[in-house]
């Protein structure tokens, strides 16, 4: 299948190796291509709505100054939104949903808590595919040292909210005393103190009052997290692998390739980004660089240097094509002497997409 056959599209890859700014050049080509596309990024630096002129949009938003055939739409999710959008709709707002959103605990735990920024950025993807509005949405993952954590995180955080644990907080044991008394009487009282100087004096009221409420949406948060698990698995969805020139890059690409595959997801990309300079000339690869013989100027000298360099990249490339799977489509991007930062220059970056 073809990248923009697919519905979704996921960029992976680990920090720094320009997600962001592939996410939003696929999007841009689909979208020339007469896609109804939508971008999602959780970029904290925000340069993805700086590029496409989206700055402080609240949900998602055209593209302004676009003219391609389809239409390019992007959004920067907004974590404690789409969390406590899904809480009301998981407690078919209940009453008391607005004590829960009001909960210091519930606060934290939904911005700080490990696993919930990737369950509320793919929550925004699930949502936006089940409204059926666009052809293609590109998801442009968080940075992360190993980025299949990001897929198994909402797992994770699911677990969490089990009701075997959240039973633990809410029903006194056999013997009538409840969870939290009882740890307060097994020796725990400065640990206790420690997390209400964190969270604020009344941290018991409050542990106890979320768990309570948890009830209410902790069987939506489950069956939500097998949800976005089957749209990430689903025929429907391939992953791109991102990444750029050194070896350690590479190997990682390639583990992180072998780990999805094992897991049953589709990887159906690569793009190799920074992987020539966009002012030497290599028609078909760096490999076809000639190199001057002779007297040359130091100019030509340096010229050369730079272009044996790319030779020797341009043959590693090679070999690490060769080892990934056929059904794998590599794409070469550039080395640009400035980073896009706006539509026009992310335009002209999903021009130079070399196969």
């Amino acid at each position: 299948m073809k990248l923009f056959e697919s519905q979704v599209l996921i960029c992976v890859g680990s920090g720094g190796v320009g997600k962001t700014t592939v996410s939003a050049a696929l999007g841009i080509r689909a979208a020339e291509e007469g896609k109804k596309v939508l971008v999602l990024t959780i970029d904290p630096s925000q340069r993805l709505a700086q590029a496409l002129g989206i700055q402080g949009a609240q949900d998602v938003v055209k593209v302004p100054g676009q003219n391609f055939k389809g239409e390019l739409w992007a959004s920067v999710v907004n974590h404690q939104k789409v969390f406590d959008d899904f809480v009301r709709r998981a407690a078919k707002k209940s009453p008391a949903v607005e004590k829960i959103l009001k909960n210091k605990l519930y606060q934290q735990m939904t911005t700080t808590l490990s696993g919930s920024q990737e369950f509320t950025c793919l929550e925004k993807l699930y949502n936006c595919f089940e409204s059926k509005q666009f052809d293609l949405i590109i998801l442009d993952t968080p940075p992360s040292q190993h980025a299949i954590d990001f897929l198994k995180a909402p797992v994770k955080l699911g677990a969490l909210f089990k009701k075997s644990i959240t039973q633990w907080f809410q029903k006194p044991n056999a013997e009538g005393v409840g969870f939290l008394q009882s740890l307060l009487q097994t020796g725990t009282r400065q640990v206790i103190k420690a997390l209400e100087l964190l969270t604020g004096g009344d941290f018991i009221r409050e542990l106890a009052d979320f768990f309570a409420s948890v009830n209410d949406w902790q069987q939506d948060l489950e069956a939500r997290v097998l949800k976005v698990q089957s749209i990430l698995r689903g025929e429907q969805t391939q992953f791109v692998i991102v990444t750029s020139f050194d070896e350690a890059k590479l190997v990682e690409a390639e583990n992180l390739i072998s780990e999805l595959q094992s897991s049953q997801y589709k990887v159906g990309g690569l793009v190799l980004n920074r992987a020539f300079p966009d002012w030497l000339d290599i028609p078909g690869g760096a490999a076809n660089a000639h190199l001057a013989v002779g007297t040359v100027s130091e100019l030509e000298r340096l010229s050369n240097l730079f272009k044996k360099y790319y030779q020797s990249r341009s043959a590693a490339y090679k070999a690490f094509e060769n080892r990934i799977s056929r059904d794998i489509h590599v794409y070469k991007i550039p080395d640009y002497i400035q980073n896009p930062s706006d539509l026009q220059s992310l335009q002209k970056l999903s021009k130079d997409f070399v196969v």
